[in-house]
């Protein structure tokens, strides 16, 4: 019989439960741990579902980030290498390998033997450290495993590693006894194109993105005048929720690349589009308190100072009859505004129940439906830049896609 080369300690985060309920693996990590149990090799990677994430709340995982992510068919040769000639562990190994399993299963490829001999440090834990709890952060609370972050792929792997360590240094033979395979043949794994794509990590807490003008350059040769109307449209869309995502930020590059807009173009397209809210804002005479701070968020999102706010509001205010013709009617003030009759679509696993939701809207005369079309008013997401079907139809139609927040906001408003 071969001997194993150490062990392969596996951690999954999921979009849900069961992969029968077409549930998929959305970050994926994989830490080697020799005989002696000590850490030799860590691998992780988000991992692009093709749907949208389910519950984020628990795993924290954003839908900008798995985008550029790659799927699991572009690393599964990869992943076979980091587990040949090694026992796959896992911390709870049989909800791990039950999503394993069907992630290979869907490329044709049948891993049910090697996962069959896994070990599972969950199962391990009471027989070597007697009275621990179950969950991982408990065992690793009662060893003294410490300084890893939670809730991560990467993070619960290294954890469930070192929680592994401890447990062959306090109880090597029992480990031992468990871990062995009576066949060969649970080694031999098939082999697969590797190096098809990168592996993406999760951002640092402490990073964020830069603004989306960064990503315009400042000067693109071109003939004649720049379209402006496409990309205010697709601004103005994109600012319902008073937020913008990767995906619109993503799409107002696109338009103005299209249209030949360089960064000083678009800069004074947003300074445009920002005087055209302070116009509507003046239409009745009064500036409200919140309508100044919400020319203050939109102000920012658009890489504006915030004291442009008080200038175009003063501008506007002190010449009201001298005003160009304005444009006021087509942005949108104060964001998303809902009237009875919109069709609105809802996806992803939002804060509120989605029948309280549904039912709530559709009290206030709004009709709530399974499927985006070009009627569709907003698709009200859990992310906005979320990966489902809906929310894919819905940027392809132009549909805007806003928050949960926002929509909650807009349901208020019709009260």
């Amino acid at each position: 019989m071969t001997a194993p080369l150490g062990y392969a300690v596996v951690d999954t985060e999921t979009t849900g439960i069961l992969p029968g309920f077409h549930h998929r693996v959305a970050e994926f990590a994989v830490v080697h741990v020799d005989h002696a149990g000590s850490i030799t090799n860590e691998w992780s990677t988000l991992v692009n579902p093709d749907r949208d994430l389910g519950p984020q709340a628990i795993h924290g995982i954003r839908a900008a980030e798995v985008r550029q992510a790659p799927r699991f068919e572009q690393f599964a040769g990869d992943l076979l290498e980091l587990f040949r000639g090694r026992i796959v562990v896992a911390h709870n190994l049989q909800f791990d390998s039950m999503h394993l399993y069907a992630e290979f299963q869907r490329i044709g490829v049948d891993v049910s033997r090697y996962l069959s001999w896994g070990l599972c440090t969950m199962r391990l834990a009471g027989s070597v450290f007697p009275g621990v709890q179950r969950s991982l952060v408990e065992c690793c609370r009662m060893v003294g495993v410490d300084g890893v972050r939670f809730h991560t792929a990467h993070g619960d792997a290294v954890a469930a590693a070192r929680l592994f360590g401890r447990m062959l240094a306090e109880a090597p033979r029992l480990v031992a006894s468990r871990a062995l395979s009576p066949a060969t043949d649970l080694w031999e794994l098939p082999a697969l194109r590797r190096n098809l794509a990168k592996p993406v990590r999760r951002r640092s807490l402490a990073r964020s993105e830069p603004h989306f003008l960064a990503r315009l350059v400042d000067r693109v040769p071109r003939d004649g005048e720049p379209e402006k109307d496409a990309y205010l449209s697709v601004l103005d869309g994109a600012l319902l929720d008073r937020q913008i995502s990767v995906s619109e930020a993503d799409a107002l590059v696109e338009v103005a690349h299209e249209f030949g807009l360089h960064k000083a173009e678009v800069i004074g397209v947003h300074h445009d589009y920002l005087r055209d809210l302070a116009r509507a804002a003046w239409a009745d005479g009064v500036v409200s308190e919140d309508e100044r701070q919400d020319l203050k968020v939109v102000a920012a999102l658009l890489g504006l100072e915030a004291s442009e706010v008080d200038r175009v509001l003063s501008q506007e205010q002190a010449s009201p009859l001298e005003r160009p013709e304005s444009r006021a009617a087509q942005v949108n003030v104060g964001g998303l505004v809902l009237r009875p009759g919109d069709r609105i679509v809802l996806t992803g696993s939002m804060r509120r129940q989605r029948n309280d939701l549904k039912e709530e809207a559709m009290a206030l005369g709004l009709q709530v439906v399974s499927s985006v079309s070009k009627r569709t008013r907003v698709v009200a997401a859990a992310d906005p830049d979320s990966l489902s079907g809906k929310a894919k139809v819905a940027r392809a139609l132009g549909i805007p896609v806003v928050t949960e927040d926002a929509f909650l906001r807009a349901l208020e408003a019709l009260r």
